[in-house]
Parts: C-alpha cells; sequence; structure tokens
C-alpha cells in the first residue's frame, strides 16, 4: 500500500517532533538572552545606587555645593528653555 495513513501519520508526528525541538531550542536561546538581560540590569541598578550614595555622601560632605548645582541645572533649564523672540 502506497498510501499507508499509519504512515503519514508517523511522517506528521516526526514533523511535529522537529517543530517541538526547533521550539525548545528558541525557548531555551530566549532564556539565556532573558539571564543575561536580567544580569545586566542587576550590575546596572547596583552601579547606579553606588553613585546615588557616592552622590548623596558629596552633597552632605558640601551643602553649598548642592545649592550651587541645582541652582546651576535650574540656569541652564530656563535658559534652554525659554523662547526667542
Amino acid at each position: 500500500m502506497e498510501n499507508d495513513p499509519f504512515k503519514e501519520i508517523q511522517r506528521q508526528i516526526e514533523g511535529l517532533k522537529r517543530q517541538l525541538q526547533e521550539k525548545d531550542e528558541q525557548i531555551i536561546d530566549l532564556d539565556t538572552q532573558i539571564t543575561e538581560l536580567t544580569a545586566y540590569i542587576n550590575m546596572l541598578q547596583e552601579k547606579f545606587a553606588g553613585l546615588s550614595l557616592e552622590m548623596n555622601d558629596l552633597f552632605a560632605a558640601n551643602p553649598s555645593k548642592k545649592r550651587g548645582t541645582y541652582a546651576r541645572d535650574s540656569i541652564i533649564y530656563q535658559a534652554e528653555s525659554s523662547e526667542v523672540n
């Protein structure tokens, strides 16, 4: 029998197994990417948290510089945001 239904079903099963294996490999790749991105995000968070603490320490050590920095930033913002007529 050329058109054996069991052979056709077996071919379909093999095709589905291949598709499933490809999807599993894609999931593994995505999982690896997610793990790497999570590690990178955590590293950035630690880095910037450390910088925030360092800046807080600098401002606490020199409060007048803190006021000067805010005033300078405010002046720059106002200069950039004002309209020229």
